[in-house]
């Protein structure tokens, strides 16, 4: 329970964020990743390795949020692995 409050807090903290400083040109983007492929979460999962996300598709994504004009920020980013039931 406490890693989603925890996860639900600092996606509010982004909003907020994205709210105050909106005039000044601060953009903000909650990033929330499913399973990532990386040292991390090497056996930590029941998740095949070969279905979680690799490191350099979700830098692409982030990137491409990174590259949007400020009139198209995305809030948030929420990237499953291959099927992934979050809700």
């Amino acid at each position: 329970m406490g890693y989603a409050m925890t996860k639900f807090a600092v996606i509010a903290l982004t909003h907020a964020t994205r709210r105050q400083g909106w005039d000044q040109g601060i953009r903000a983007t909650a990033i929330c990743p499913s399973f990532v492929r990386t040292d991390m979460t090497s056996g930590v999962s029941r998740v095949d390795p070969e279905e979680m996300i690799q490191p350099q598709d979700l830098a692409e994504l982030i990137h491409t949020a990174l590259t949007l004009p400020n009139n198209a920020v995305v809030a948030e980013m929420l990237v499953n692995y291959t099927l992934e039931d979050m809700f």
